[in-house]
């Protein structure tokens, strides 16, 4: 049954005993132990068909710091802040159902593209596994009361590693991914892909960073930072009525130092797609909360401890299940960083890091390792966000993986390199965040949202001397026109790519300004062949951009600075319609998106191309016997 919306405030005794309560838990916050997300699994080590439900529905959450009503995914009767922990074996056959509970949308149900509304619509992405699109697709809705079946056949040779599933609704998803409709994936391996014991065997925590901002972002002078208007105390895009004419200022005007990235808080967004749900929220420590960026959580906590063990290896998988910053993080202390894996693939060598920096929905699996007793603070962008403690009672002292280790796990057909001199590229594509840059854009609309993407954006300034353009046949700005099919005429016609399973794509990717658009493509990885700044650009540093990405690595998101990135990955085993976006989510929600086709291999092509589950990396086949105690599990 559906439960009441929440009214828009509390009464005086419900506040009073929330504060009461606030204060009592905030007291010993920084003292709680982690608290893992539920497991959803199937409870075996072997492939096996299962299945099991989410439901999302409204749901109070408090953790000690804040409270706040908010949209949760709620499984075996319990609504959680961070959802379950979904666990799957390459080869699973997973169903997944995802039941929506929520009340009616305030304004009825809306499709429209490319604006914020439908808040209690929902659907369900899972970020990063190489999945059937048909399956993992963004333009499946469920209203409310609605339920949408997933069915996921997940690869036998898919790369074991840290995924996550959040939240896809385009128009919601940036006011539910900061409510919280995220939780993490882990593929479990084989013993075919031949994970050493350092990582299978190692002490290891799940570890979903979110981010909740509580108040709308202002300077010292009480005016709207980052608003494209002449010092306003509101917002043109989300308070639009309470501007006057005079304020609201176009693009090329006096208002031109608008940034895109302003942090917009839960109520914004909620306001911004006409919620009624009143968070109602209630804060137990103002002097815990940046005035910017709000507060870091992980697993729905407010600094939690982790125990680890002196001097052995501890494996932290770090999740930026975020959609509105990047994330830096780091530990104080004598405590070694070594970055194991990034978006779910194990690299080649350990990366020692000070910082470990993430785009939004990144995840890094980071080897942690303190030389000394004692708490320290694990920071996120600087905020103290939690405490690793060190002792001799912190566990098994375990060694950390060696990068000869990390060479010998077998990789997927589909993660075969592509960096050598060799490799010919079949299909070139590139795109452009521009952000801002269409001279008529005025605050109101999403039009500073916009992008360009077609077969060569590289005469697009910085890098090249054109302006972008929605006309240009070679790289067409625009927003996101809705989903286009199967139909490669309708891809061609608007300039977008076509390409088949087995093709090489070789993507080249630019950005413009001082900040970076997180690039997201579903389905596929891409592998990093290079990444340049623009020749004397004041926007990019060539030493961080180097940070953030190094030649060789396969990412599903990428950063979009002032530079130009060299992408590359053969498409294989699934056709049909893929997403890319940018994954600071609001954009995404105002037209910042777009799709490419992937359509079947020519009869009597390379069999890897189209079923890459019976090929090695380096192409030769192999018969996988699957168990023959294929479970049912319910």
């Amino acid at each position: 049954p559906q439960r009441a919306m929440p009214s828009s405030s509390f009464s005086p005794t419900t506040m009073l005993l929330a504060l009461a309560t606030l204060a009592a838990v905030a007291s010993c916050a920084s003292a709680a132990a982690l608290t893992p997300p539920v497991v959803m699994s199937s409870g075996l080590t072997v492939p096996s068909a299962w299945s099991a439900t989410l439901t999302v529905d409204q749901n109070y959450v408090s953790n000690g710091q804040v409270s706040f009503w908010t949209r949760s995914y709620c499984y075996l009767g319990a609504c959680t802040f961070v959802g379950p922990t979904i666990e799957v074996l390459p080869g699973d056959n997973f169903t997944l159902t995802l039941v929506n509970n929520l009340g009616p949308n305030p304004a009825g149900e809306d499709t429209t593209h490319n604006s914020m509304h439908s808040p209690n619509t929902t659907n369900l992405h899972t970020h990063g596994l190489h999945i059937d699109p048909v399956v993992d697709t963004v333009f499946e809705r469920a209203a409310p009361g609605q339920t949408l079946v997933y069915y996921y056949k997940v690869p036998v040779n898919h790369a074991p590693g840290t995924f996550w599933y959040h939240d896809h609704s385009h128009s919601t998803s940036a006011l539910h991914v900061m409510g919280g409709l995220v939780g993490a994936i882990i593929v479990r391996p084989l013993s075919f892909q031949n994970i050493p014991a350092s990582l299978s065997g190692a002490t290891e925590h799940v570890l979903v960073v979110t981010n909740l901002v509580t108040s709308q972002e202002v300077d010292t002078n009480g005016y709207v930072t980052q608003g494209c208007c002449n010092g306003c105390t509101c917002d043109p895009i989300t308070q639009r009525g309470l501007c006057t004419s005079a304020q609201v200022t176009t693009m090329s005007g006096s208002g031109a130092g608008f940034s895109p990235f302003r942090a917009y808080s839960l109520d914004e967004l909620a306001a911004d797609t006409g919620s009624t749900m009143a968070s109602n929220m209630v804060i137990a420590s103002a002097a815990a909360v940046d005035t910017r960026v709000g507060m870091y959580f992980i697993n729905g906590q407010f600094r939690p401890t982790i125990t680890v063990p002196t001097g052995g290896a501890v494996t932290l998988r770090m999740i930026a299940a975020v959609g509105n910053f990047d994330l830096q993080a780091e530990i104080t202390g004598p405590c070694t960083l070594h970055v194991v894996a990034f978006d779910g693939v194990y690299l080649r060598a350990r990366q020692a890091k000070t910082k470990v920096r993430l785009l939004a929905g990144q995840r890094a699996d980071i080897q942690v390792v303190c030389s000394g007793a004692g708490t320290n603070e694990l920071k996120i962008n600087g905020y103290n966000s939690g405490y690793v403690t060190s002792s001799a009672a912190g566990g098994t002292v375990k060694a950390s993986t060696t990068d000869a280790e990390l060479v010998a796990i077998k990789r997927p057909y589909y993660l075969a390199d592509l960096t050598g001199a060799t490799v010919t590229a079949d299909v070139h594509y590139s795109a452009h965040v521009s952000q801002g840059s269409r001279p008529t854009a005025t605050c109101g609309g999403p039009n500073v949202f916009w992008w360009g993407a077609g077969s060569d954006c590289s005469s697009v300034a910085p890098w090249g001397a054109d302006q972008p353009s929605a006309s240009s046949t070679t790289c067409p700005f625009g927003f996101f026109g809705g989903p286009k099919g199967n139909l490669s005429a309708t891809y061609t016609a608007a300039h977008k790519l076509v390409t088949s399973l087995g093709q090489v794509n070789e993507w080249k990717t630019y950005g413009l300004g001082k900040s970076t658009h997180p690039l997201h493509l579903h389905v596929h990885h891409m592998q990093v062949i290079s990444a340049t700044c623009v020749a004397g650009s004041a926007n990019c540093d060539q030493a961080l951009l180097d940070d953030y990405v190094t030649v060789g690595e396969w990412r599903d998101v990428f950063p979009t600075f002032e530079a130009q990135m060299v992408l590359r990955f053969r498409a294989t085993d699934f056709p049909g319609e893929t997403v890319l976006h940018c994954h600071f989510l609001r954009h995404e929600d105002l037209g910042m998106m777009d799709t490419v086709l992937v359509t079947a291999a020519a009869s009597g092509s390379n069999p890897c191309w189209s079923n890459s589950e019976q090929c090695n990396e380096d192409g030769s086949t192999y018969v996988y016997v699957a168990p023959t105690n294929l479970h049912l599990h319910g």
